[in-house]
């Protein structure tokens, strides 16, 4: 019952509340001095258009001593027949010092488009601090808090959006058994000049394994923009499947 109520939760928060890149998910538990994962998915959609939907996405890692350098890639194409619907990716670099302490400083870039979203590109660079709240064999819960800057730029008009930024977010992981795992993470990111002009995102994700390293994912994610592309919801969402394989 209380995986249930959970994971009902989870979903429900996502309905209602993207650029916002959950980064917290793509974390992994170190294995070697290299490690990462690959995962590949395949989505078929059919109302008034047939829709196929490809994804993939590329996670690699490097710890040296107290250093972690992480590298995650992500590129989407969706396509019905031979017009192309939605073409989005990003790449997002970030750097930790002494990840397995309470508390981790850290600092990321990131480059990104969106053409559904009518981004041309979106950049970002800042720093800040992760924080360890509670930990055990099953259960991971950490808060982090950063300053960042911020340019978007749109496919409609040359120019753009710039924001210095705070970057607030809550995660949390929970493995049920060893062969199934829930998790779920919000964020919160209000510019620092005008905080009623602010992103709210949050994801949920449930994964089960299915054979060694090869597992089934499900999320939905969402997200709230105060200030989104010209014509553009305010909300945005997506709900994936796919299939996830670490090494």
């Amino acid at each position: 019952m209380r995986l249930i109520i959970f994971f009902i939760a989870i979903l429900t928060v996502n309905q209602i509340f993207s650029q916002v890149i959950n980064i917290e998910k793509k974390r992994q538990e170190q294995k070697s001095s290299f490690f990462g994962s690959v995962n590949i998915s395949f989505d078929y959609e059919r109302s008034s258009k047939k829709l196929w939907t490809s994804g993939n996405n590329t996670n690699l890692n490097y710890r040296y001593k107290s250093h972690l350098i992480m590298s995650f890639t992500n590129w989407n194409f969706t396509n019905s027949g031979n017009e192309k619907i939605q073409n989005d990716g990003y790449e997002h670099l970030r750097y930790n010092f002494r990840p397995d302490s309470i508390l981790t400083p850290e600092a990321f870039g990131q480059y990104q488009f969106n053409d559904l979203r009518n981004i041309k590109y979106r950049t970002l660079g800042g720093v800040g601090l992760r924080i360890k709240l509670f930990s055990n064999d099953t259960t991971n819960l950490h808060m982090g808090t950063s300053i960042m800057y911020e340019e978007r730029y749109f496919t409609y008009q040359s120019t753009g959006q710039q924001h210095w930024r705070l970057n607030l977010y809550t995660n949390i992981n929970w493995d049920i058994t060893k062969t199934l795992n829930l998790s779920g993470i919000i964020y919160f990111q209000p510019a620092l000049d005008d905080f009623q002009n602010h992103n709210v995102s949050g994801e949920g994700r449930f994964s089960i394994q299915l054979i060694n390293r090869l597992r089934l994912v499900l999320s939905a994610e969402l997200t709230y923009e105060t200030e989104p592309p010209l014509g553009l919801s305010e909300f945005y969402s997506k709900f994936k499947s796919g299939l996830f394989y670490s090494f």
